[in-house]
């Protein structure tokens, strides 16, 4: 699925809005690493953090960060987090 455009690093989750909120999870995320809010080789805020910030289910947040994965913008290591992948330029 394609990541809907118009959120920023600062947006908030519109638990109302037309995407899904795990969708608008991950473009939020998706943002902070474009912007270098999350950096090459840093995690992301747990699982935990995310529920905590954006009010959302642990399902949710696993699903949003699952789709990052998917992007190749992260990888999920086992027991220690997740981790922004270094950006490849083409």
């Amino acid at each position: 699925m394609d990541m809907p455009t118009g959120y920023g690093p600062d947006s908030e989750i519109d638990h109302e809005g037309m995407h899904p909120v795990w969708l608008q999870l991950a473009a939020i995320l998706a943002a902070r690493i474009e912007s270098g809010r999350y950096a090459a080789g840093r995690p992301v805020p747990s699982l935990n953090q995310l529920r905590q910030e954006f009010g959302v289910a642990r399902g949710t947040a696993v699903k949003a960060t699952n789709h990052l994965a998917d992007l190749g913008l992260v990888r999920a290591v086992h027991g220690k987090g997740v981790f922004v992948l270094p950006r490849t330029r083409g």
